[in-house]
């Protein structure tokens, strides 16, 4: 018999992107478990990719079976001044940094997502990059644990 609700993991991945689409305003492209843009130019940028930088770890406590997931934001951003004067740098680290601050908010403040099985959301990293050619990147690693009943991912 096929089930009609989603997976708790599922639920909570979609309340994530779905808590980033609304509260990052800054990010104009959402995307989760695909590859990362080769072609910049052919999405809107800010663009957030999610991914998983590693397998998922599971436990269980009595009845409950608790797993975390290890994922990462990678938000690709492109320089509006494409000279290489100091400020362009300067606006896009700036930019990383507001973009940064509101996805810690979104881990922190945002109701919606401890209602869906939500356990704990623990920030890793934030890292910054700015390549040769005016992009800058922005890697958030966080680890996102999450229950459910033991023997039942539905729940």
């Amino acid at each position: 018999m096929p089930h009609t609700t989603k997976p708790v993991r599922t639920e909570i991945i979609e309340k994530i992107l779905a808590a980033v689409a609304a509260e990052v305003p800054e990010v104009k492209t959402i995307r989760a478990f695909t590859a990362p843009p080769v072609d910049l130019v052919a999405i809107e940028l800010p663009a957030a990719y999610l991914i998983e930088i590693e397998a998922e770890d599971r436990s269980y406590q009595n009845r409950l079976a608790v797993a975390k997931m290890h994922l990462m934001f990678q938000v690709f951003l492109k320089g509006t001044i494409l000279d290489r004067r100091e400020t362009s740098f300067a606006d896009m680290f700036e930019m990383m940094d507001i973009i940064a601050a509101r996805l810690h908010a979104v881990f922190h403040n945002n109701v919606g997502l401890s209602k869906n099985g939500l356990v704990n959301v623990v920030e890793i990293q934030y890292d910054r990059v700015i390549t040769s050619d005016s992009v800058g990147v922005l890697n958030a690693t966080f680890d996102v644990e999450y229950r459910h009943d033991r023997g039942n991912a539905f729940s």
